[in-house]
């Protein structure tokens, strides 16, 4: 075989091969979003969901104590077990400060699988429950909404603006950095590569029976994605309730959150 024939075998390959590596390497890059490996600590906590539709946030030696003492949740309360996983500073509570209050330039919501879709028209279709899917996908855009706006509030203030003029530039901002996709193979692609879930691009990643969750858990295995997977549609609402817990995230004045 001539050089001649070698060199256009090569470009063929490189042509073809090159890409095909690079989305197979983007892909493998986005499991191991979901699966880091061990964490550096983990952190256990009780949400308990009562019949007044309260939500109450203990450690898991808070509960331990209580139920030692004899006291119990009400009866017909929902009792969540969540586990709170660290990857980047060796503390949980901080990683989730850390990924949840930074300043980024955009952030996008994973909805959830395309079958998610269906839960507007055809929600027999979609497996899991869509009322509560839907609150939490309310609930943890409206939370990260709410922190963009007061990081951009302040940015504003700093820039000179007035206090009005400064509320309005957060919230034009805000909404002009927010994303909404489904957890498409384009999507999964763009988060295996980077150029979303980095230090500029959070990204929030809402894993439930839909999408294979395994366990109940929060964590952030890199700068700039947040994981939130809930075995099952309601447990992921009582996640939201604890990330705002732990965040010390309190509603502005007029707003609230969607308790169901």
């Amino acid at each position: 075989m001539n050089q001649k024939k070698l060199a256009v075998i090569f470009i063929v390959l490189l042509i073809i091969v090159a890409p095909i590596s690079y989305f197979i390497y983007a892909y493998h890059e986005f499991s191991n979003v979901l699966n880091p490996g061990s964490p550096k600590a983990s952190s256990q906590y009780i949400v308990i969901y009562t019949p007044s539709a309260q939500f109450y946030v203990l450690t898991e030696e808070q509960y331990g104590k209580l139920l030692k003492e004899g006291t119990r949740p009400p009866t017909g309360s929902r009792i969540y077990n969540i586990t709170v996983d660290s990857y980047i500073t060796g503390s949980p509570e901080v990683d989730l400060n850390l990924t949840l209050r930074s300043m980024y330039d955009y952030f996008t919501i994973v909805l959830g699988d395309p079958s998610a879709e269906n839960c507007k028209d055809n929600p027999q279709l979609y497996v899991g429950d869509c009322a509560y899917r839907t609150l939490v996908v309310s609930e943890i855009s409206g939370v990260v909404s709410n922190i963009f706006k007061t990081n951009y509030y302040l940015k504003g203030l700093e820039m000179g603006y007035d206090n009005a003029t400064a509320k309005q530039y957060a919230y034009n901002q805000t909404w002009l950095r927010y994303r909404k996709v489904y957890l498409t193979f384009m999507t999964k692609f763009d988060i295996g590569r980077g150029k979303i879930g980095n230090p500029d691009h959070l990204v929030i990643l809402i894993i439930g029976p839909a999408e294979g969750a395994k366990e109940n858990r929060i964590f952030a295995p890199r700068r700039g994605v947040l994981v939130i997977e809930g075995v099952t549609d309601d447990t992921l609402r009582a996640e939201i309730t604890l990330i705002e817990k732990l965040i010390g995230f309190t509603w502005p004045s007029g707003e609230g959150n969607t308790t169901g």
